[in-house]
């Protein structure tokens, strides 16, 4: 039988999680996802167990030969497009839509998998505009103006250019959001000495709904929902920390700016 090896079935398999788990997936998909790669693959004997800064897989061909891999998670990101298109790849492998040899089926795999991980982000300027929009409309949405929501468009663009320079510095993201927040604060202050008249709260609001982790609250509470009190408890506690970064950010440039003035 022309069967592919137990490693390269299991460096498919960790490549795939690994993809999923960077780009802000849950942790119960990424185990479904590995299970489902390696049955196509021709091992179904498989176990998984998965955190939100690890990967475990064992394998094992149902008579001598185990093997069991670790893979480490250092960065993580939000990335839905690559998740979704990680998903039809591994479907399409179930439904027998590619080849039915299982080192076809490898190829495929690893191609696609090679094609989705090197996918650059949106460009810069698309970014820009989405956290520019974001902060307006959540601006409207807690009440402000018209005038308030064009400041807040430009809190938001602002933010969002920054955000791109401040995440490649060597800091936690406690630290990150509490700097993004700082930002915003100081931004929507000084836009105030020029226009006079607005409402500082719902800019600063605003421009804070770009920060908050609303994704992984969502996958902290499905982790939790689906029995992975792990990963789940730890999506949680990452959620506060990065929401108290948030509060403690602005609050502390709000006194800065007061004793300063």
């Amino acid at each position: 039988m022309n069967k592919l090896s137990i490693q390269h079935c299991s460096k498919l398999a960790l490549k795939t999680g690994r993809i999923i788990l960077e780009s802000g997936g849950a942790t119960n998909r990424v185990e479904l996802m590995m299970k489902k790669i390696c049955i196509s693959l021709g091992y179904p004997d498989c176990e998984s167990f998965v955190t939100p800064t690890g990967i475990f897989l064992s394998l094992s061909d149902g008579e001598s030969e185990l093997s069991t891999s670790i893979k480490r998670i250092g960065q993580r990101r939000i990335d839905l497009g690559k998740i979704t298109e990680i998903s039809r790849v591994v479907n399409c492998l179930e439904t027998d839509s590619s080849p039915k040899n299982s080192h076809n089926k490898s190829e495929y795999l690893e191609s696609e998998l090679n094609r989705i991980d090197t996918q650059k982000p949106y460009p810069m300027w698309v970014n820009n505009v989405c956290g520019a929009a974001t902060s307006g409309f959540f601006c409207l949405l807690f009440g402000g103006s018209w005038s308030e929501f064009g400041v807040a468009l430009i809190v938001g663009f602002l933010v969002a250019t920054s955000l791109k320079y401040i995440s490649k510095l060597p800091i936690n993201g406690f630290l990150l959001n509490a700097l993004a927040a700082m930002l915003i604060v100081l931004i929507a202050k000084t836009i105030d000495i020029w226009v006079p008249f607005i409402r500082l709260d719902v800019i600063i609001i605003g421009g804070i709904m770009i920060l908050v982790p609303g994704l992984q609250i969502v996958n902290a509470i499905r982790d939790t929902m689906s029995g992975d009190l792990v990963a789940g408890t730890a999506r949680g506690v990452e959620a506060i920390i990065m929401t108290v970064g948030i509060v403690a950010g602005s609050g502390a440039m709000l006194k800065i700016w007061e004793l300063w003035s």
